[in-house]
């Protein structure tokens, strides 16, 4: 394997190690040197390439997300559905995502990434790769300018209602019948 492709496939592992563990144990719990064991490296591997915890919370939702969602959404476009089945796959597959990193480090993020917005507007907007993705599917297909920020607005809203009520929505269920609604009405 490759010196690239290593490193790609180490930061894989770590992903996964950190999100099975946070959702095991909890973050404040998780060590990073649990982290590193349970992905096969070193701790010293681990902070070649993240700082802390948070810093690895915050590459799972930009760098992990991005990965995860750009494939996702090829695999979608590759289906040749219409534009409003389309974007109700690609929602799901966001909703997915975020149940599967779990309730502690999505509520993480989403405090991190507000703060972060604060001191740099629009930064994360910049990160999120598939979300330009999406973007181009709403201005193609739709004569509705707001679109996208109402796609968005869905999905971020039940991301929230999913942290607030502490998980016990289900939140592919809830996101599913409101985008249903919304993709309805347009």
């Amino acid at each position: 394997m490759k010196r690239a492709q290593q490193k790609i496939q180490t930061r894989k592992n770590l992903f996964q190690a950190a999100i099975e563990l946070f959702n095991c144990t909890g973050v404040e719990k998780t060590k990073i040197s649990d982290i590193a064991k349970k992905a096969d490296v070193s701790t010293g591997t681990f902070y070649v390439h993240f700082k802390s915890k948070e810093e690895i919370i915050s590459a799972i939702y930009y760098e992990d997300f991005n990965n995860y969602m750009c494939n996702k959404i090829q695999e979608v476009i590759q289906l040749n559905l219409d534009w409003k089945k389309t974007l109700l796959k690609i929602g799901i597959f966001e909703l997915d995502f975020t149940k599967k990193v779990g309730l502690e480090v999505t509520t993480i993020a989403f405090v991190a990434n507000l703060q972060a917005n604060m001191s740099t507007p629009g930064n994360h907007s910049k990160k999120r790769i598939f979300s330009n993705e999406i973007k181009k599917i709403t201005d193609r297909f739709s004569n509705n300018n707001l679109a996208y920020q109402e796609f968005e607005s869905i999905i971020r809203g039940v991301m929230l209602t999913w942290c607030f009520s502490n998980g016990k929505i289900d939140i592919i269920k809830l996101g599913n019948s409101l985008l249903e609604k919304y993709m309805n009405n347009l």
